[in-house]
């Protein structure tokens, strides 16, 4: 299941490309209409908020602050969120 996954987030962006070059009509020069890049723009916007206000919310839900992982006499601590 999870190589199904790592194909599908590899072959994404190919199936986009190839998804805006069969709407912008296959002919050099010509361009997809105002409404498909309006939409477009409108989608990536609403991509690039969630993952900030995911980002954020995480970060200040509990009110920790992230350690990262160190190495300690040649032990390797894993991270961890500490209280402030």
């Amino acid at each position: 299941m999870a190589a199904l996954l790592e194909f599908s987030l590899f072959a994404l962006p190919f199936l986009v490309y190839l998804a805006w070059w069969r709407v912008s009509g296959r002919k050099p020069g010509h361009e997809p209409s105002r409404r498909i890049l309006t939409l477009a723009a409108i989608g990536v916007a609403c991509g690039v908020a969630g993952a900030v206000y995911y980002g954020l919310s995480r970060s200040f839900e509990r009110g920790e602050r992230y350690v990262p992982a160190r190495i300690e006499r040649g032990v390797i601590t894993p991270g961890e969120g500490v209280s402030r």
